[in-house]
């Protein structure tokens, strides 16, 4: 019996650390395919960074208009460049204070033709 317990609090301890990892490390460090639902729902906003190459590919294939850019990612953060020909998604901060950042830059014509995205590193 006492083989048993043992076995089952390993097995729920490993459970639990597998279910943190994925919350910390959702991709485990793998590019994923972009998804809509989870760019706008995902508590780990780190999981953004990750479906950075297939969405900058989407979008420079697709060449959406700005609204229907905004419709797909959902509206800009406050505190970002806003401006009618750019917007600006936060993607990810290696660093721990937060200085240097990846960010999805997205630029538009003045009548929101779509002209091209790509990931930008800044510290």
């Amino acid at each position: 019996m006492k083989k048993r317990a043992r076995a089952i609090v390993i097995t729920l301890i490993v459970i639990v650390g597998m279910c943190i990892v994925c919350m910390i490390w959702p991709t485990l460090g793998q590019q994923v395919p972009f998804n809509e639902w989870v760019w706008k729902h995902h508590p780990v906003h780190k999981t953004r960074y990750y479906m950075s190459d297939s969405l900058v590919e989407k979008l420079n294939r697709e060449r959406p208009t700005r609204e229907e850019t905004t419709s797909m990612l959902g509206p800009e953060p406050d505190g970002f460049i806003q401006g009618e020909n750019h917007l600006s998604y936060w993607l990810y901060s290696p660093g721990l204070i937060g200085l240097k950042m990846y960010s999805l830059e997205i630029d538009f014509t003045n009548d929101g033709t779509f002209m091209g995205a790509d990931v930008v590193y800044s510290d």
